[in-house]
């Protein structure tokens, strides 16, 4: 299990000096618009993972007029006490672990996971593939060692082709890279299968339970399943040179989620979104605890916008029964307080109140 004992956030968008000692278990963050709620939560996401959720360039989370920012903590992983820091200058970010700089991020991912359910969560369900993808290679990467390895490889490989593509090159330049991006993407697809398998079924009752229907997800590893990579590859290279791009591999891959046996992307009212987009997040977070990785810290940006009253209590349950630490950001901290115990952390122009 992990958890935050302490955070601190220096010129960090609109913190000039913030420290707090968050709750064990449900945090709410409450305030006005612009009071720093949402800034709360990227700095802990930031921790983990060393980019923000709210866009890719890093100058922007810098306050302005300042060269840099930093992010510090102690968290407790299992029974150690960890300190791991964050300092942002220009488009760059160093890790510290502590004390030490230039620690890897792979192994801060590890010792705090976070997942976030922020406001674009939905996307989950109503958009294309590439967040769900990006959620199923976070999952395989925390339970499967050998996963990173195999996606950096793949990753290189996928980079050269379709730099080739994209300058013409030759067929046989262009197929050198087939031999290693094939291996890499088996590699790739069979630790995700097996991931997938552990994650349907603690889906489906998760969102059986939030929206009273039954889930599943129809999954696709981004090419035919009969046919071998890399005969699709051959097959499909006059298509790739006139699209510059390769359009079969691991890269493509999706899980297409369904609600009554109907894609869900197409029937499923806002709220429901919600909640199956939620019920992905926590299968997740199960899936970590249950492989042995340290439990996920949830972050949750008004979770209860969009869903009823009575959809709404239901996924406050859901969260608080993973027993994981949890972050809640809201405007309005009633709802919350009448629900669930909290730790308020009331914020106004970016430092406590």
């Amino acid at each position: 299990m992990a958890r935050l004992e302490l955070l601190r956030a220096h010129n960090l968008r609109a913190f000039e000096d913030i420290e707090l000692a968050p709750d064990r278990r449900v945090n709410l963050i409450s305030g006005h618009n612009g009071a720093g709620k949402t800034t709360l939560l990227e700095a802990i996401y930031l921790l983990s993972r060393g980019r923000s959720f709210r866009g890719s360039d890093l100058r922007q989370v810098i306050a302005h007029g300042e060269a840099s920012a930093s992010i510090g903590s102690t968290a407790a992983v299992g029974e150690a006490r960890r300190q791991i820091g964050l300092t942002i200058a220009g488009r760059s970010a160093r890790t510290r672990l502590d004390g030490a700089e230039g620690a890897r991020r792979p192994e801060i991912a590890r010792l705090l996971p976070v997942l976030n359910l922020d406001a674009r969560l939905m996307d989950l369900v109503d958009r294309g593939p590439e967040r769900r993808r990006l959620l199923l290679n976070w999952v395989t990467f925390h339970v499967e060692p050998g996963f990173n390895s195999s996606w950096r490889r793949f990753q290189r490989a996928l980079r050269q082709r379709n730099a080739s593509l994209r300058e013409g090159a030759r067929a046989n330049a262009i197929a050198a890279w087939d031999g290693e991006f094939c291996r890499a993407a088996r590699e790739m697809e069979t630790l995700r299968r097996i991931v997938v398998e552990r994650l349907r079924p603690r889906f489906a009752k998760i969102a059986e339970t939030l929206t009273g229907m039954p889930a599943d997800w129809d999954y696709h590893p981004g090419w035919p399943r009969d046919d071998a990579l890399e005969d699709i590859l051959k097959a499909g290279l006059d298509g790739d040179c006139k699209q510059r791009n390769t359009r079969f591999g691991p890269q493509r891959a999706d899980l297409i989620l369904r609600l009554e046996s109907r894609r869900a992307r197409y029937i499923a009212s806002r709220g429901q979104q919600k909640l199956l987009a939620s019920s992905l997040m926590l299968a997740a977070a199960e899936v970590l605890e249950a492989a042995g990785a340290n439990r996920p810290v949830l972050l949750a940006d008004e979770p209860l916008v969009e869903l009823d009253a009575g959809h709404g209590q239901e996924l406050l349950k859901a969260f608080v029964r993973r027993g994981a630490q949890l972050f809640v950001a809201a405007v309005d901290p009633a709802p919350y307080r009448q629900q669930i115990d909290v730790q308020e952390i009331r914020l106004k122009e970016g430092a406590l109140v």
